[in-house]
């Protein structure tokens, strides 16, 4: 979420009426990396999140609200796309692009300082509870809902080759080269883990709501939603809530006992969260190398590849321990 493309009052004021709204104020909303986003109010006092696609064209933004719209049906808490009065669905398209419109959820984001165990179950419960939902879908809703993922292993081969053949700072392109080099050996070997038919891919802690309560309140942002493995799921988010300047076990621990209350992964999952882990930094140190460090953000925040280098480093000294705890959990609830 970031604005990489700006919109006037004229502009937003004309989005909101395709949606049967008046405008009343708009802000921008700065995070993020690949889509423009606003906070619209309209004249009743209503709060709507205003997403521009500036990657995805409307087929996929189509697939995107359409998944949304069927995760929230199933109870996963996540807000519904709002169509458009005029029966035209929930995407409309201004000046080439794709646009959406949210309800705005109230809730908070974590910093990781505040981020406990009881929020790494919440957050691993609910992941299950996605890839639960996913399961449960007949062969056409999954053929309509989700697609292969646009960061597969060759695709960020190929984002990384343009790396190392274009203008980058000597450090950019010495990283990129590691990367590569961990990289091409997972391209060239097949993923041992089940494919679910949606994994959410992204579900960082700027993806996540929660309530004063402490009660999760949305996970938001699907647009990186596409079918895939659970463990390259898992291994994200664990990657992602459990990191601060170093792994910190006893979040993992929180996170695999709630992820293990609502779903019990399979064995070949457990046996693929190696791969998974290893294969998360790599995608996210590939991916912001080229939205960040190689181009401009806009008005947004910039967000360093650095981080997941030091997250593999730091795999290499806790990958037993990480899959320890994997591996107890569900060996606990067999026992009980």
């Amino acid at each position: 979420m970031a604005v990489l493309t700006q919109l006037g009052d004229e502009e937003l004021r004309a989005i909101a009426a395709i949606y049967g709204l008046s405008l009343r104020s708009a802000r921008p909303v700065l995070a993020g990396s690949v889509n423009t986003n606003h906070e619209l109010v309209d004249s009743d006092g209503g709060r709507w999140f205003l997403r521009l696609y500036e990657e995805q064209g409307a087929a996929g933004a189509r697939r995107e609200c359409a998944l949304v719209r069927r995760l929230a049906e199933g109870g996963v808490p996540t807000p519904a796309p709002k169509s458009r009065p005029d029966g035209g669905g929930p995407i409309a398209t201004w000046n080439g692009k794709a646009v959406a419109l949210y309800p705005f959820v109230e809730g908070e984001h974590l910093c990781q300082a505040r981020v406990r165990p009881e929020h790494t179950a919440t957050v691993g419960a609910a992941l299950a509870r996605i890839h639960l939902l996913g399961e449960g879908l007949g062969p056409e809703e999954r053929s309509e809902l989700t697609a292969p993922s646009r960061f597969s292993e060759r695709a960020l081969l190929s984002r990384l080759v343009g790396v190392l053949e274009g203008p980058a700072p000597p450090e950019v392109h010495a990283d990129a080269a590691r990367i590569l080099a961990r990289l091409e050996p997972l391209a060239s070997s097949p993923d041992p883990a089940p494919e679910l038919p949606v994994v959410h891919g992204d579900l960082f802690r700027d993806n996540v709501l929660f309530e004063p309560s402490g009660a999760l309140a949305a996970l938001l942002d699907f647009e990186s939603a596409s079918r895939g493995t659970a463990s390259f799921d898992v291994a994200v988010t664990v990657l992602a809530w459990c990191f601060g300047s170093e792994l910190e076990l006893e979040l993992v621990r929180g996170f695999f006992g709630g992820y293990a209350g609502v779903r019990t992964p399979r064995p070949e999952e457990l046996a693929a969260l190696p791969r998974g882990l290893e294969l998360a930094c790599l995608r996210f140190a590939t991916t912001r190398i080229t939205d960040y460090e190689l181009r401009s953000s806009g008005l947004g925040v910039r967000k360093d590849y650095r981080r997941w280098l030091a997250r593999l480093d730091a795999l290499d000294r806790h990958l037993e321990a990480i899959l320890e705890l994997a591996r107890a959990v569900p060996a606990e609830r067999e026992e009980v």
